[in-house]
């Protein structure tokens, strides 16, 4: 009995550790896209939009924050 249940545990931990969810990895050109859009999306711009205000906003206070690493998850994108 007690190895019946000493493996219907560690069989239960095995299979539990198999649901998290796997994020993907993409290429630069890929994770570009996706925060882009992501911005643009949340600031209200047109994905069309690549004036210097907008640009300059993009790169200044999207790329490498934590809005940005965020939205690249939930995309299932793995943030670098």
């Amino acid at each position: 009995m007690k190895k019946y249940i000493i493996t219907l545990a560690l069989a239960a931990a095995m299979l539990t550790g198999c649901t998290s969810p796997k994020l993907a990895a993409v290429s630069d050109n890929e994770r570009g896209e996706i925060s882009w859009n992501a911005f643009c999306d949340a600031r209200g711009y047109d994905r069309a939009d690549n004036t210097y205000s907008a640009v300059n906003e993009y790169l200044d206070t999207w790329c490498g924050s934590v809005e940005e690493e965020t939205a690249l998850i939930e995309a299932g994108v793995e943030p670098y």
